[in-house]
């Protein structure tokens, strides 16, 4: 029997396929496998697509409709696994443009091109974002010296990471160390 692909967006992590499962599930969808940006389902549901896609949007998901948005979203998830999903002990020598075309298959002008129209921001920054954001993580839950958070993200130099902290946080390192409410964003949110 043949199974009918669902491209879905905004699956960032082994919570959200549970949560499609869940969505399938409550609906009555068989389903074969569910990963991060597409689900397989069997063809014969009873249930319109409509009914599916209002069920996904209510959990916080979408349904992809165009070549644009399945590339662009490939590209999240492959940031996201990067720094939430990879055994990576640092970035060091880490080549962004080089796993992204390895990732996707497309050269990476193409990719920046697509990204930036689907998201209004660039491949870069919303790398920057998610390096910003493990470094967010490192300090809330290790004891490492910034220096050490600095280089197993990939940054030559403490400062270049201070700079780019402060520039998406708007507050430096040390007083986001000293901060009660420290505002960590959900990284389907970055």
């Amino acid at each position: 029997m043949s199974t009918q692909i669902i491209k879905i967006k905004n699956m960032c992590c082994g919570r959200c396929i549970t949560a499609v499962e869940q969505i399938f599930n409550q609906l009555g969808v068989k389903y074969k496998n569910v990963k991060l940006g597409s689900a397989e389902i069997s063809p014969d549901v009873k249930i319109k697509d409509s009914q599916i896609e209002k069920a996904l949007l209510t959990g916080g998901f979408e349904v992809i409709r165009s070549k644009d948005e399945e590339i662009s979203e490939k590209i999240k998830i492959a940031i996201h696994r990067i720094f939430f999903d990879s055994d990576m002990e640092s970035l060091a020598g880490f080549n962004l443009r080089a796993h992204l075309e390895t990732e996707t298959g497309l050269a990476y002008k193409k990719l920046a091109q697509i990204f930036s129209g689907q998201n209004q921001k660039s491949i870069e920054n919303y790398f920057i974002i998610h390096r910003v954001e493990k470094a967010k993580a490192l300090i809330d839950e290790t004891e490492h010296l910034f220096s050490d958070i600095a280089f197993k993200l990939g940054y030559k130099s403490l400062s270049h990471l201070s700079r780019q902290f402060k520039t998406i946080e708007g507050i430096s390192m040390h007083d986001y160390k000293l901060k009660k409410d420290k505002g960590r964003k959900s990284i389907d949110k970055l």
